[in-house]
């Protein structure tokens, strides 16, 4: 995601019209981000994220702090600060600097018999270099999120107790100081416009007379034009007086959906961080179980030789001065047939060290090959089932339940031990329930929370819903009494959920198979949550057709504690 310093400026006029002046209550914070809980409105939080993929700053509400909240991993220093210098202050101004990505809030605090404090904020939206900087009354640096020191930039330090200075200022001028813009090529030089923008603007140029431009782009850059338009293109967010060719426009305010874009931006990283992880993790395995199938695998193919090796090192023992020194092959009679038979050999081992060989051979092989064929079975579908445990967390799009479900894979994958060595008791696998009326649905969000919400949670007259040979969740449905029929509806949402939580997520009507519980059964020795089914109807339904039952929707509640 990227800003240009124009969005800087039409958020600064946003903050003074809308939320300014404003007290501050809670703080929340995480690694890079921080929040405020404003007295402007209700459910209004200022965000902040220095995050490098996900930066900027907006309001946004409850649900999203809360989400937030949920991914951080431990208290920093930085969010004590904010918490020791800004909690039940006031921000009662703000200002851009240089016409570039920098915001500074002003904010005063009371302390002791009503004596004020002053303190700055300084938001730097600046990529991969952002930044959130307290600053005491003086300018002095009180704490900065991340430091700088002057090793890593020449220009300027961001530490404690260091006077602020701000990024390099842009080159260019002004619009007010180019007498007007003449073509394309004066974007580059015109201050407070990014390089986004100037792109856009380029691309477009021809298509409109240059008084068009200049007065656009005045409006654009005086700080005082209402009604902006909020625009995305690509990874780029930026504003303009009117819709822009090549660009999705934003409705709504500004700083609410600045907000938006911060957290999508932001847990889209987490969703990527989360899956890179689990997938590292779920490779790892699967090449532990192939390496265990490559090794039942060359047993068979030792038994298939046993009576073969039996014989060589049986005639290496009876023959071995016949042997000649450091040989890599020996040519000797088989006793039975009076064939040669070519015995290769280790030129470093003796004839009878090369016949311990053979024998060794022949005892690995020594084994029930249907058995053998059977663990490679089981070791395949437990592969299969690894791969589909990935692509079930691809199809979660909530970072509540897509981060529970990963832990519980991670979990799974490597069970944590008490301190005597045993396992630690877990929680139920993580499963979500849905109630419409009084019927109780039940969706697994991985193959141990599939198992549980069917053998565990599921009686044996309730219904079992899965897509029709596609992999994805298992999902039950309750009625509210044990001879009750389940609602039209009930059987909508749980065909439909079924069909979210799989591979068809984005397809049109998918074909769901329902049956009773007791008809299902798990297959032994395979996968944990592989089944089969006997006496299944099916329903046409399409994956997102559960979210136009609004109450039903609602109620979603993750299961996942003892």
């Amino acid at each position: 995601m990227s800003f240009g310093p124009e969005l800087f400026t039409a958020m600064m006029r946003s903050f003074e019209e809308t939320v300014l002046p404003c007290r501050i209550g809670k703080i929340e914070t995480g690694d890079t981000w921080a929040a405020f809980r404003l007295s402007s409105g209700k459910d209004r939080w200022l965000l902040f994220s220095w995050n490098p993929g996900s930066y900027g700053c907006g309001i946004v509400g409850e649900d999203g702090i809360a989400s937030l909240k949920k991914t951080r991993v431990s208290r920093s220093s930085f969010g004590e600060g904010l918490k020791r210098n800004f909690q039940n202050a006031s921000i009662l101004s703000v200002r851009q600097l240089n016409s570039d990505r920098v915001l500074v809030f002003g904010a005063e605090r009371l302390v002791g018999a009503g004596f004020p404090v002053r303190l700055s904020l300084v938001f730097e939206g600046t990529e991969r270099n952002s930044n959130l900087v307290i600053l005491d009354e003086t300018g002095s640096i009180l704490e900065p999120a991340k430091h700088i020191h002057g090793d890593m930039n020449r220009y300027r330090m961001i530490i404690p107790g260091v006077a602020y200075t701000p990024p390099p200022p842009m080159k260019g001028k002004h619009l007010g100081e180019t007498g007007g813009l003449e073509g394309p090529e004066d974007l580059r030089e015109l201050r407070g416009i990014g390089k986004g923008l100037s792109g856009l603007l380029t691309r477009s140029w021809d298509g409109r007379p240059v008084g068009y431009w200049n007065d656009m782009l005045a409006r654009l850059l005086s700080g005082k034009e209402q009604g902006l338009i909020l625009q995305r293109h690509g990874p780029l967010l930026t504003v303009f007086p009117e819709p822009l060719p090549f660009c999705e426009v934003l409705a709504g305010p500004i700083l609410e959906r600045c907000g938006e874009e911060v957290l999508s931006s932001y847990f889209l990283g987490q969703r990527e961080r989360i899956l890179s992880g689990v997938k590292k993790a779920l490779e790892k395995e699967i090449r532990s179980r192939k390496r265990h199938r490559d090794g039942l695998e060359n047993q068979i193919r030792l038994s298939e030789r046993g009576s073969e090796f039996l014989k060589m090192g049986n005639l290496l023992l009876a023959a071995a001065e016949q042997v000649p020194p450091r040989a890599r092959e020996v040519e000797l009679q088989d006793w039975e047939t009076g064939e040669p038979v070519l015995v290769p050999l280790d030129e470093n081992l003796s004839a009878s060290r090369n016949a311990e060989r053979y024998f060794r051979k022949y005892k690995k092989g020594k084994v029930d090959r249907e058995a053998v064929k059977k663990a490679i079975g089981g070791i395949d579908e437990g592969i299969t089932e690894l791969l589909e445990q990935l692509e079930a967390l691809e199809s979660i799009d909530d970072p509540d339940l897509l981060s529970v479900s990963a832990r519980d894979v991670m979990e799974w994958l490597a069970p944590k031990r008490t301190a005597g060595g045993r396992k630690q008791k877990s929680a139920p696998p993580p499963h979500i329930r849905l109630e419409n009326g009084g019927d109780l649905i039940y969706i697994g969000l991985n193959a141990r929370g599939n198992r549980h919400v069917t053998f565990k949670v599921a009686a044996p007259t309730d219904l079992w819903f899965h897509v029709h040979e596609i992999p994805g969740a298992h999902v039950i449905l309750k009625t509210a009494g044990k001879d009750q029929v389940p609602a039209d509806s009930s059987l909508e949402i749980a065909a439909s959920l079924a069909a979210w939580f799989s591979r068809a997520k984005n397809s049109g009507k998918i074909q769901v198979d329902y049956t009773e519980k007791k008809n299902v059964r798990s297959i032994p020795g395979s996968a944990i949550a592989h089944v089969i089914y006997v006496h299944p109807r099916t329903i046409l339904v399409s994956p997102d057709r559960w979210k136009e039952f609004p109450e039903a929707a609602r109620s979603r509640q993750l299961e996942d504690r003892i």
